[in-house]
């Protein structure tokens, strides 16, 4: 009977991968060239939809980003942590920003038909297009994001 409780676990182990989207893949990184050392990297997605941004289940709003890897760019880290976090594909170009904290922003790009979704639901509990002009009263994860998002766009070339 040992084998019915192996059972279980599998099952259970299974279900737990489908929810994690462990067996999602990001695309592979669309520009490996020289890009910036950065702990941290995301994206700053701007369409005709919005602003993609990430809640977490603490309600907290950000841009979609995280941790680079060892051996990874920081642009690359910034296409597979929108990947992951969204379910979207996206170009990482120019670099908009570099923090105090180190996470380097850069411009991004989605193709415009893509739906996004969600692959770590243990982590983002929804996707959205934020627009500023819309939605002053975001609780953000890092103070002034929000403000900081706002002049990156308007000072954009």
């Amino acid at each position: 009977m040992p084998s019915i409780g192996f059972m279980k676990v599998s099952a259970l182990l299974g279900i737990i991968l489908l929810l994690c989207g462990c067996g999602e893949t990001p695309p592979p990184c669309q520009k490996v060239a020289q890009s910036p050392l950065a702990p941290s990297a995301g994206c700053l997605v701007v369409t005709d939809l919005g602003i993609l941004l990430v809640r977490d289940w603490t309600g907290s709003v950000a841009l979609p980003g995280g941790s680079v890897q060892r051996g990874e760019s920081s642009r690359c880290a910034a296409e597979r942590e929108v990947f992951e976090e969204t379910g979207l594909a996206a170009v990482a170009g120019d670099p908009a920003r570099r923090f105090e904290n180190g996470f380097q922003l850069f411009w991004c790009e989605v193709d415009a038909s893509a739906v996004p979704k969600i692959n770590r639901p243990f982590e983002i509990r929804q996707i959205l297009w934020w627009q500023p002009a819309e939605a002053r009263h975001i609780e953000w994860r890092y103070p002034r994001q929000g403000d900081q998002i706002q002049a990156l766009i308007a000072e954009r070339p």
